[in-house]
């Protein structure tokens, strides 16, 4: 009928006490995912930024070429237009 309250009071004690081990570990393991997973988005970041590079270079070189080869057809357009109102000898 009586129960010792020290005993209650220690298998409450055991259990708060496996609980709080539990969730320690719990926390441990989500620290080492999360670690994992910043490591991923760190990597594919510099990827992203490697390619955005590379992608602004092209770019880059696609519009000087392009610029140069209206240059060169926009001196050839004007040569023939004088050529076409020049009398000929």
């Amino acid at each position: 009928m009586f129960t010792n309250p020290f005993l209650q009071s220690q298998q409450m004690l055991d259990a708060w006490s496996k609980m709080t081990q539990d969730q320690i570990a719990r926390m441990d393991q989500m620290a080492e995912q999360m670690h994992k997973l910043q490591g991923q988005a760190v990597t594919r970041t510099q990827s992203a930024i490697d390619e955005t590079a590379r992608l602004m270079k092209e770019t880059l070189t696609y519009a000087t070429d392009l610029s140069t080869e209206w240059r060169k057809i926009t001196l050839d357009a004007t040569k023939r237009a004088a050529d076409a109102v020049t009398p000929k000898a």
